[in-house]
């Protein structure tokens, strides 16, 4: 093809000759691209062929075309000049100066190559995407004509189309990254032109270029980030409405924001979303702290005058943010366990951030300041005052329903890029995941998602999803509990794991579990969960084992809690251990707290006492204020935490503790009776070898007055008996009636009349307070 410059006006070039854009070569090709550089360096748009394809195509050699590349998940294109070459037919060789994608990868594919013819042009507009480096060169000073001409010299020598990207090395010296092709005159948008020396460039707005992998792809922030995000949205509206009223009233528009949440939440990842729908021109301030003192403060400086820079003097249509993440490393609060050096290091850091937040605001320039945290409470009080970040915006832990969907939205956009006939999750998969996920943040629910990922790619499995799912949850640890001192754990077994005790079973569904599986028929008659159970009895009567199966039974987490686990030889740990238990339960709710041992944990206070150092008083009085801030379950957040005591000597309890409102429930767990008995013999049956002259119904007449303990211990104590004739006589027997009765005969009841009694007197006293 002959390019051929005009010499008459391009008005009237396009009156009096009809444009024929797309030629008749028009190949569609499946080619992996390879970059240019690889073979060529210092040469632009260029695209090389094969040559038997180039000849099949019909191509001559130096013809423009517009070679369309198909990436993963987006499609893009390239202008070059096609040549031919000796090369591999599978694959190409191109250049991406001038295209719609940022650089060429070995796993694109070459899918259609259109020649287009080419013209001169009389005006065009572009925008420029500026780096860093901009503000260093000399350029920074240029006023917006300069800044023209010098992007006119860029674009000289290329050829462009309206919609294309120009990316040289030359531009990137100077600090423009990229510099987009908006409109032309009198062109149609798949044209390919030229500027000559009569070309008028016009520079239609600025903005910065963010820096690749500082932020994450945008989350889905409409799945349990709603408030956080109309609440950042309403300081755009404020902007907006400060801008227009400033010059009538003097509204000051409050734009800084204080965003607070767990790590790994989806702080920066929301903050990344709502750059991405408002095209905020970004400065970024990290934590890569100076060595040298002044360093620090000089970078912020220089960060804050940038932006004003390019706010004031270069005035882009898009608003301009500066994101500040961690801010407790840059405006740490006081410590005094700090040295004399760093503690003014510090100072000095803070004191310089805060007078650049002042004069930022003092300016009006309308710049948004967000800054980021995992521990609000390390921040320099004067960095939260008003005026500075007296915004704050929190991201809870996600509860049940915002995990569902933000485990469905992410699980469903990788099997999108993943797999062509990705595999689909249904509803009843995704309920357990839900609520197994217990303590997870948005980081925990995508590292889950890549290790299903993994498996199905190992695997090459995406059928038998539910296998997978269930696999990749017990490998996963969430973030609530990774710092706690306890285990939080999730209970496998329910109420079948316990022989007998219909009555207390009964009781247990009837007060907890119809609550919590019929929440709207609840709250219609106005009831509430109790917040706390107490389970007494004698030992061994399975109240443990009762308070981890209701667990199960409620879909809850379980923390169990001793009080060795509680007391410590330092003044003010115990208190802090128990703050940190109901913190960790809030978490990983719905949660179970089990303490057992309550008596010895949170005994009776003497009313004579006026010591109030004493640990278990201070320990008892933490106890009260936690319980009295747990949420009763009254709304629908599904956020419960439900305290479960257990105790021998329920008169031992401090009667605070045994009030309404806390452990309200007083439920006895009593021994067994016949038939729990027999039920628990049928159990052990099922694990242990009974002959067939065994009498269940027998032993449980025998066994009047003994607990589940004690029914353990006996079935033990039997096959131990037929264990050791095993191994004097070398046979493969069972467990006989013989054995049953020896056994009887060396055991007994580990419980007293006494005993008994103390329990039917605390039942008495609870009922005439009631």
């Amino acid at each position: 093809m002959i390019r051929k410059r005009t010499t008459f006006s391009i008005g009237k070039f396009f009156k009096y000759t009809k444009v024929q854009i797309q030629m008749q070569t028009n190949t569609s090709l499946n080619l992996y691209t390879l970059p240019l550089e690889l073979v060529e360096n210092n040469v632009y748009q260029k695209c090389l062929l094969p040559k038997e394809i180039f000849k099949a195509s019909g191509f001559h050699p130096g013809d423009w075309v517009k070679c369309t590349v198909a990436k993963r998940s987006t499609h893009g294109f390239s202008i070059c000049q096609v040549y031919p070459r000796d090369i591999e037919a599978k694959c190409c060789y191109m250049d991406n100066i001038v295209g719609t994608f940022v650089s060429v990868e070995i796993e694109d594919r070459l899918i259609n190559i259109i020649s287009i013819k080419t013209y001169c042009i009389e005006h065009v507009e572009i925008s420029l995407e500026l780096t860093a480096n901009f503000f260093n060169s000399r350029l920074r000073k240029s006023l917006p004509n300069i800044l023209s001409i010098t992007a006119k010299q860029i674009l000289a020598s290329l050829y462009l189309s309206v919609g294309c990207a120009v990316r040289t090395a030359d531009a990137a010296r100077l600090g423009i990254s990229a510099i987009y092709i908006d409109s032309c005159s009198n062109a149609d948008e798949n044209a390919i032109f030229q500027l000559d020396s009569n070309t008028k460039v016009h520079i239609r707005d600025f903005h910065i270029g963010t820096k690749p992998n500082v932020y994450g792809p945008p989350p889905f922030f409409k799945h349990g980030y709603e408030l956080a995000w109309n609440e950042l949205e309403d300081l755009v509206a404020a902007s907006k409405l400060g801008n227009n009223q400033k010059n009538t009233n003097g509204i000051k528009p409050q734009l800084n924001v204080l965003l607070c949440g767990p790590p790994g939440c989806g702080k920066t990842s929301l903050v990344n979303a709502f750059l991405v729908k408002y095209n905020f021109n970004c400065f970024h301030i990290g934590t890569d702290l100076q060595q040298y003192a002044g360093e620090t403060e000089a970078s912020l400086r220089k960060m804050f005058d940038n932006a004003l820079h390019l706010q004031s003097n270069l005035k882009p249509k898009d608003p301009t943010v500066i994101i500040i993440e961690n801010l407790e490393l840059l405006c740490p609060a006081p410590n005094n366990r700090t040295t004399t050096a760093d503690a003014a290091n510090s100072n000095r850091i803070c004191a310089q951030l805060l007078k650049l937040l002042d004069d930022l605001h003092n300016t009006r320039a309308g710049i948004f300041c967000i800054a980021t945290t995992s521990d609000p409470c390390a921040i320099n009080g004067s960095a939260r005052r008003p005026g500075r970040f007296q915004h704050e915006i929190t991201i809870d832990w996600p509860n049940e329903q915002a995990r569902r969907r933000l485990f469905e939205a992410m699980f469903e956009n990788s099997q999108k890029i993943m797999f062509f006939n990705h595999a689909k999750i249904d509803a009843e998969l995704l309920d357990l995941v839900a609520k197994r996920t217990q303590g997870f943040v948005s980081g925990d629910l995508a590292l889950l998602v890549r290790n299903i990922e993994q498996k199905q790619l190992r695997k090459n499995n995406v059928s038998n999803l539910a296998v997978l799912v269930k696999s990749a949850l017990n490998t996963i640890k969430p973030a609530a509990v990774h710092a706690a001192d306890f285990a939080v754990q999730k209970i496998e077994h329910g109420f079948e794991f316990i022989g007998g005790m219909d009555n207390l079973k009964r009781t247990l569904e009837v007060s907890v579990l119809a609550g919590l599986r019929r929440r709207e028929k609840f709250r219609h008659f106005g009831l509430k969960l109790p917040k706390g159970l107490l389970l007494y009895g004698p030992p061994g009567c399975a109240k443990t084992t009762f308070a981890k199966c209701l667990s199960k039974e409620s879909d809850m987490t379980f923390i169990s809690i001793s009080g060795a686990e509680v007391y410590s030889p330092y003044v003010g740990f115990a208190e802090k251990f128990i703050s940190r238990l109901f913190d960790t339960a809030r978490k990983n709710a719905p949660c179970l707290l089990f303490f057992d041992e309550m008596d010895a944990l949170a005994g009776r206070r003497p009313i004579s006492s006026n010591n109030s150092s004493d640990i278990q008083v201070r320990v008892l009085s933490t106890l009260l204020t936690e319980m009295d801030g747990i949420i009763d379950g009254s709304d629908e957040s599904n956020q419960e935490i439900l305290v479960v005591a257990a105790s021998n000597r329920p008169d031992m309890i401090d009667d605070a503790l045994l009030r309404p409102g806390r452990l309200s429930k007083h439920i006895f767990v009593p021994p067994p009776d016949m038939q729990s008995r027999i039920s628990i013999l049928e159990l052990h049956a099922k694990r242990m070898p009974f002959a067939g002259d065994v009498n269940l119904a027998q032993i449980a007449e025998g066994t009047e007055q003994y607990t589940g303990a004690d029914m353990c211990n006996l079935c033990n104590e039997a096959a131990l008996l037929a264990f050791q004739r095993i191994e004097e006589t070398n046979d493969d027997c069972k467990i006989t009636a013989n054995d049953f009765a020896t056994a009887l005969e060396n055991s007994k009841s580990s419980l007293s009349k006494s005993q008994m009694n103390l329990y039917a007197r605390f039942q008495s006293k609870m009922e005439t307070k009631s």
